[in-house]
């Protein structure tokens, strides 16, 4: 893995609360760790950045103009399919033959987390497996709090069930009844947080806590641009 001293100093401070501004936007960072990243460790770093492409291939398949600048791809690669991840052309491959699923990009983020699993798995990096595991578990509470009051299969809806048991009890109890959607999005990114925080040991110039370090700045660039009106179509899917 290797310490990361010299990056760790050039990266800048997070704000200290969600709606602040980055001192440095997002798609800045992600190029300064892209340039001083050892060759050894860029797999990892484009496995997790490939969340954000994820997620802006997710907003282009439906036609939505937003594109989240800071993963692997370029808007134009995507609209153009170049140099599309496996995981994606696997999707499109799947979409093609049918997805028999209520909301079909619910297997794209199965296959995107699933390599992402299997390439922290492959190359023993703690933070990305621990993380990886309790944001695919959260992802699925929140589907099934969604279907809670409606008709609906949940086994539908979870995307790789059953990979670990996490207690959701007190978040759950948190969103209960939570009528503004953009408060209910604070309290989920607050638990991200402090997840990532949990499981990014205790080494301050390790691979994780750079990795670490990306995802928060990650948040805190979504709540930068929640400051524009709320779209209910993100809560949840935000790819985050």
């Amino acid at each position: 893995m290797g310490a990361y001293y010299f990056l760790t100093c050039l990266l800048p401070p997070l704000p200290s609360s969600l709606g602040e501004k980055l001192a440095v936007p997002f798609p800045d960072i992600t190029r300064m760790v892209r340039r001083h990243i050892q060759p050894s460790d860029d797999g990892l770093l484009r496995a997790q950045l490939s969340i954000i492409d994820a997620a802006n291939w997710e907003s282009i398949d439906q036609g939505r103009d937003h594109f989240q600048e800071g993963g692997t791809l370029t808007h134009e690669e995507l609209e153009t399919r170049q140099n599309l991840p496996a995981f994606i052309s696997q999707f499109l491959a799947e979409k093609e033959r049918g997805i028999r699923r209520p909301h079909i990009y619910d297997r794209l983020w199965e296959l995107c987390y699933g390599t992402l699993l299997a390439q922290a798995q492959e190359e023993g990096c703690r933070y990305l497996i621990d993380y990886t595991v309790w944001e695919i578990e959260l992802r699925n509470c929140l589907a099934t709090l969604r279907l809670r009051e409606s008709e609906g299969n949940i086994a539908d809806h979870t995307i790789m069930p059953g990979i670990r048991a996490f207690d959701f009890s007190v978040l759950l109890s948190q969103l209960d009844g939570q009528k503004n959607p953009l408060e209910a999005e604070r309290i989920i990114d607050g638990e991200r947080l402090k997840q990532i925080f949990h499981c990014q040991g205790a080494d301050s110039f390790s691979l994780d806590a750079i990795l670490a370090f990306l995802a928060r700045a990650f948040i805190y660039s979504r709540w930068e641009r929640m400051q524009i009106p709320y779209d209910i179509n993100n809560f949840i899917y935000s790819g985050g």
